[in-house]
């Protein structure tokens, strides 16, 4: 090699090395690698964009499975839903007792529907609740509404987010019970039905006996108000009914705590009785002070002494089977000697009711029951 062509060897080698060295200290700037870069940036981006979305779309396309759903019911079935106590309940040892008693002799061998019914405000479902957490019982709670479908009711209640992955509603159900079953270790499911104003037992019974009975997967258990029972309920087959009481005295006064005066709170009690309603509504007046605890229970006798008067107004029949009733107690109500189409009249219809468990009439609240004996 020549002279000058080394020399010209070795200007070439210098310029490429200051090249190179312009070139790192230009990417020492963010604006010039991103220019430089941005094919290769608007690459990865568009990647990771159709990697996230194919990811997104897959994992709704899984939670869209019947499979998924089936193991979030199985889950849900599996799990105690009644964990801590319910606040602003009150122990009623003796009734909860006997609804523990009840909850464990059901069997799926020789199928029943256990029926929990009492007066509105009468406290059961609070009961009912108690009762399984105490047993540390795995529980489903349903609300059937009026004119809601009571398969879809219960898969709702299941936690089930896409009802129309499901299939057939009844299979779907009995899957996860069979799933929920074996992860219990055999125990079975349970499915705490709580029939909503308006909804009749008479509609979801088919359903309901589908499952418990005729699937023997699961047990079943209702909680309806005695004022919407009929004697056709309590004639359907497969169903033992059992009725709730209203608070003791005792219980009443805990339920207010005891920030009513005990003696205006007495004499409500013997007036107007315990229902819980009936107590809140009470509770409610005297703290907002409104009334006095007597105030209001006066107010609410005159109340019920003036409908007892316009009810029978029309018909004296209609007065002498109602004074006929009230002389019975109103806990046991009248079960022989009454005038059936009197007490059976549409002007009593929200004053008596005919008890279909017991087979007796009674009033719809004690607070008629002492009108009525007012009337005497």
């Amino acid at each position: 090699m020549s002279v000058l062509e080394k020399s010209e060897w070795e200007r070439d080698q210098h310029r490429q090395r200051r090249e190179e060295i312009k070139e790192r200290m230009k990417e020492k700037e963010l604006r010039y690698v991103l220019t430089k870069y941005s094919g290769v940036f608007s690459a990865c981006v568009a990647v990771l964009g159709v990697m996230s979305v194919f990811g997104w779309n897959f994992k709704n396309y899984t939670k869209q499975q019947r499979s998924y759903q089936l193991a979030l019911a199985a889950n849900t079935l599996s799990q105690r839903s009644v964990r801590d106590p319910i606040k602003g309940t009150v122990a009623r040892e003796a009734e909860e007792q006997r609804v523990r008693q009840i909850l464990r002799q059901q069997d799926v061998s020789h199928p029943r529907i256990v029926v929990f019914t009492g007066f509105h405000g009468c406290g059961k479902s609070s009961l009912v609740r108690s009762a399984i957490r105490k047993e540390k019982m795995a529980a489903v709670l349903v609300d059937i509404r009026a004119n809601e479908d009571p398969v879809r009711s219960i898969v709702k209640s299941l936690g089930v987010q896409n009802i129309e992955a499901c299939g057939d509603l009844i299979d779907f159900i009995v899957d996860a019970s069979e799933r929920a079953k074996n992860a219990m270790h055999g125990v079975s499911p349970l499915f705490v039905v709580k029939l909503c104003e308006g909804s009749s037992l008479l509609r979801v019974y088919n359903e309901l006996v589908a499952l418990a009975c005729d699937r023997r997967l699961c047990h079943i258990v209702i909680e309806v108000p005695l004022e919407s029972l009929t004697i056709a309920m309590t004639a359907l087959p497969r169903l033992d009914f059992h009725m709730v009481p209203n608070f003791s005295i005792s219980e009443a006064f805990r339920y207010t705590n005891h920030m009513i005066d005990p003696l205006e709170f007495l004499n409500f009690v013997e007036i107007v009785g315990t229902n819980s309603n009936d107590i809140d509504e009470l509770f409610a007046t005297v703290q907002h002070g409104k009334l006095s605890a007597s105030a209001y229970t006066n107010q609410k006798l005159v109340k019920a002494m003036r409908q007892l008067e316009a009810a029978w107004a029309k018909d004296p029949s209609l007065r002498e089977a109602v004074i006929n009733l009230a002389k019975f107690p109103f806990e046991t109500g009248q079960r022989e000697g009454y005038d059936y189409s009197s007490l059976r009249s549409e002007a009593l219809r929200d004053i008596v009711l005919y008890n279909p468990v017991s087979d007796v009439w009674m009033f719809h609240q004690q607070v008629f029951h002492t009108a009525a004996r007012c009337w005497q």
